[in-house]
């Protein structure tokens, strides 16, 4: 059957894992990628992906790599796999709850719930719809980031199956039951690594530029022992994302001012708050791609004593 995945044996004639189960491969002598678009978590707030992509459309500006995080996954598959914008945008209209939450109340009465409340199997079909190909076929190199939950690794999936591979890294903990893939438990790439710079940079980016729609602490508002249990999260989610901004070459940050988290119907003016975020900086982007200025690794070896 055609986009099913094929299985493999082993010497035993015992099945093992599918040939095109979402999988890391290093590239052969680690090519340079002389540019590389890092696309951060943030639930709804990854919607403004689009604009600083649409930006970056219209002034021909093309990275040599994507990776992405949980929603920037989402964003950067498509991207990478050679939609435009249009496109993509088209696509984000057709995301809504019948999509991203698929209870199903029978099986939870005859299974339980497992290790989430909703399966994520409509979210799978939906992103197979539109990532048909496996990702080494993408026009422009990607990869997904995932979250080890056994181990707490940064796991980067760049070959295989693209919509299995941005399901896994997806799947928010205890809302979406994690992905099996090659003897991993992958959930949430956000728990890990929410802006993934540092992975760009381990896939060979020479210069990176960082969209960051990761939510802030001080946009939150403390009221309630729920939301003091929210906010810790954001706050040590937040460690991570400063590190990570370090490294980047050009980090982007739109303004998305809100005290909760958005919903699906805010996509419209957060996409207009990715643009103009975008346009804002646009200078420093051209720059960037034209490869003038030091980069953040020159920087910091020019930084070094001796």
């Amino acid at each position: 059957m055609a986009g099913c995945a094929t299985p493999a044996f082993d010497r035993a004639g015992a099945q093992a894992i599918a040939v095109d189960e979402p999988d890391f491969a290093a590239p052969p002598e680690r090519p340079r990628r002389r540019v590389a678009l890092v696309l951060s978590g943030g639930s709804a707030r990854g919607f403004a992906h689009l604009g600083m992509l649409r930006v970056l459309e219209r002034e021909q500006l093309r990275p040599d790599l994507v990776v992405g995080t949980s929603a920037g996954s989402i964003v950067g598959a498509m991207y990478a796999s050679g939609m435009t914008i249009g496109e993509i945008k088209s696509a984000a209209e057709q995301l809504d709850w019948t999509v991203l939450f698929d209870f199903d109340p029978v099986r939870a009465a005859l299974n339980g719930l497992g290790l989430g409340l909703v399966p994520g199997i409509r979210l799978e079909q939906f992103l197979r719809l539109h990532l048909a190909t496996p990702i080494e076929s993408f026009p422009v190199a990607f990869a997904a980031v995932a979250a080890d939950m056994e181990t707490g690794d940064v796991v980067a999936l760049n070959r295989g199956d693209a919509a299995r591979a941005v399901r896994a890294s997806c799947a928010v903990p205890g809302v979406y039951a994690p992905l099996r893939i090659r003897g991993r438990l992958l959930a949430d790439g956000q728990v890990v690594s929410p802006l993934p710079v540092s992975m760009a940079r381990t896939l060979g980016a020479v210069r990176v530029l960082a969209l960051d729609v990761v939510y802030p602490p001080s946009h939150s508002e403390m009221s309630s022992p729920v939301s003091m249990l929210f906010q810790s999260l954001i706050v040590s989610a937040w460690r991570q994302v400063l590190a990570e901004r370090a490294l980047a070459d050009l980090v982007i940050t739109p303004e998305i001012r809100s005290t909760t988290q958005l919903g699906l119907g805010s996509r419209a003016w957060v996409i207009e708050a990715g643009e103009k975020a975008a346009e804002e900086r646009l200078g420093e982007i051209r720059a960037l791609f034209a490869g003038s200025g030091a980069t953040a690794i020159e920087m910091s070896l020019k930084e070094r004593p001796g």
